[in-house]
């Protein structure tokens, strides 16, 4: 119990601090004032329904009277009545929608900005304790912003209708009117003890699903690879894996849905039937007519339903606990992100003017588990190209992620330009979605025109992509319509076309011949290359070897020699 007490304080504290921000923000007078209008459109329509209830009386005794004249007068004002309602029942779920849309393009923005913040997204995905970012900025925040206006609504409109119907109910009948009032606070009580155990229920069905899902994208994506190895049988048992956990889950909700269903149906379904019970003495004395009978059991509907908002919705407001609570996490963990402050053992990061230095450089795994290089110092100008080599796993890429930025475990300092003269290209390039065009340009969106891209894509052998292609403008699916050497050239003629001051290589011609190699190593002229490669062939494009050994240990040599397979570190330059 005190532990779900603590689950309880911490989600109003997120709601909080998910809702506040919009309503304090730039849209906040917009925001209002459609929050304002919807709350008086929803009033209103609880008004008007109101009147109804006394026009349908007054109808239905009349009708009972064969009053002809008085059931003409209350069909024309049923009819005057519709025509306020009919435009309010009509645009009270276009005001919602609107506001939900509008709430819903503010946060995706913030949360979009927080994830490239201080590269948040990278840290979130290496620490791996958000599962599925992008389901909670595309389904989460559309939820969220919805459900919060619903429930916002709803708990705004209880009390009014609450008290218009216990009002109505009072003047016909007030021990029924109390009676409804605590039978229906019980109800609450009960469905929220029964319920509660919902909230964490959904929240992992929601991640079941997901992961499930994340499944069936990654066979999608690497169809061809799975293919290749026979890996089929592998993919289909860890997909059976996935749907098996959403299926115990899924048995483990509906089991509590059937328990909170038991609680909702013996508290809906007994009383529905009880204003007739206790008025009917009353009716066939005299004392009641049949319009306020059948207005009493109305009323007594319309109020059991405002004061048990909570038993009727159980089931939506844990769904939307769920939702709160991985949004929170979500923003969170980027908060941690962005806010990072180090424990003392980081690797600082200075800006230098064309020039990379490493000094006394000690790199460790995040979490420094491992110290994969130790007390490394070199530097580097324009055309002192350097080649890193040395065992796998032994921190050549690592060593790169570090200069990035990406990794800060460790000691010592990285003086660098600033990421805007630099440029990594991984193995595996990088392409965006979108056209030739964004695919040459980017990161820098560069101006460029079709002449100079054409003339750059020529450098790197790719002078018929344009028209294979159908243009600069023409869209693909790009890691799918180029082949790996393709796509390396292609993310040469990035480099080409940006000329960054360094050019970080992470065995980025592995898929090429030794002809496309030269070819695009020669392009480089005044981009300084620092390259992680095994081929003997990269020599003689950079001045000096890096070699680490694996064991912490590391040798800087000229280009050509070959370094010890076991360094002295008491030898080490």
């Amino acid at each position: 119990m005190e532990q779900m007490n603590k689950f309880d304080r911490r989600f109003w504290l997120r709601l909080w601090k998910l809702t506040k921000p919009y309503w304090v923000s730039d849209q906040k007078w917009r925001a209002l004032g459609l929050l304002a209008t919807i709350i008086a459109v929803g009033v209103l329509s609880i008004g008007i329904g109101a009147a109804f209830s006394f026009i349908n009386r007054d109808l239905l005794n009349d009708l009972a009277k064969r009053d002809r004249a008085g059931v003409w007068s209350q069909l024309w004002k049923v009819l005057i009545a519709s025509v306020f309602f009919i435009p309010i029942s009509a645009y009270f779920p276009w005001l919602i929608g609107h506001l939900t849309i509008l709430w819903r393009e503010w946060m995706t923005r913030q949360f979009l900005g927080r994830s490239f913040t201080n590269r948040a997204f990278y840290a979130i995905n290496s620490a791996g304790h958000v599962d599925n970012p992008d389901q909670r900025i595309s389904e989460d925040i559309n939820s969220f912003a919805g459900s919060t206006l619903t429930f916002v609504l709803t708990f705004l409109n209880a009390p009014i209708t609450g008290i218009t119907y216990f009002v109505i109910l009072w003047t016909i009948s007030a021990k029924l009117a109390l009676f409804m009032l605590l039978y229906a606070l019980v109800g609450s009580y009960v469905s929220i003890l029964v319920g509660r155990r919902l909230v964490s229920i959904n929240f992992d069905q929601q991640r079941y699903e997901a992961d499930f899902r994340f499944g069936l994208v990654h066979v999608r994506d690497n169809a061809e690879s799975i293919a290749m190895y026979g890996g089929e049988p592998y993919e289909e048992q860890q997909l059976h894996k996935r749907f098996a956990k959403l299926v115990r889950n899924f048995n483990l909700l509906i089991r509590w849905q059937r328990h909170l269903a038991f609680v909702t149906a013996a508290y809906n379904d007994p009383v529905a039937l009880l204003p007739w019970f206790l008025l009917a003495g009353a009716y066939f004395a005299g004392k009641v007519e049949l319009g306020q009978l059948n207005q009493a059991g109305a009323a007594f509907i319309t109020l059991k339903g405002s004061v048990s908002v909570v038993v009727n919705q159980f089931n939506l407001i844990a769904n939307y606990a769920c939702v709160v609570n991985r949004l929170a996490e979500f923003e969170e963990h980027c908060d941690s992100a962005i806010g990072h402050v180090g424990d003392g053992y980081e690797i600082e990061i200075e800006r230098a003017e064309a020039a990379l230095r490493l000094e006394s450089l000690t790199l460790a795994t995040p979490g420094h588990e491992r110290t994969l290089i130790r007390d490394l110092s070199l530097a580097a100008v324009r055309n002192q190209s350097i080649l890193i080599q040395g065992e796998s796993g032994a921190g050549k890429t690592s060593l790169l992620r570090a200069i990035a930025g990406l990794w800060k475990s460790g000691s010592g300092k990285i003086a660098r330009p600033d990421l805007e003269d630099l440029m990594f290209l991984p193995q595996r390039p990088y392409l965006v979605l979108g056209t030739l065009r964004d695919q040459l340009r980017y990161p820098r969106v560069i101006e460029a025109s079709d002449e100079q891209l054409l003339s750059t894509l020529e450098r790197v052998n790719l002078a018929d992509l344009p028209a294979r292609v159908g243009g600069f403008d023409s869209e693909r699916n790009w890691s799918d319509f180029l082949s790996p050497g393709e796509q390396q050239r292609l993310a040469f003629a990035r480099v080409l076309l940006h000329s960054p001051t360094f050019a970080f290589l992470d065995e980025a011609t592995s898929a090429l011949d030794s002809a496309n190699e030269e070819t695009l190593y020669a392009q480089l002229g005044g981009v300084t290359a620092i390259s992680v490669g095994h081929r003997t062939s990269l020599l003689k494009h950079h001045t000096r070897v890096l070699h680490l050994a694996g064991d912490s240990t590391w040798r800087l040599s000229e280009s050509g020699r070959t370094p010890p397979e076991k360094p002295d570190p008491r030898t080490m330059a």
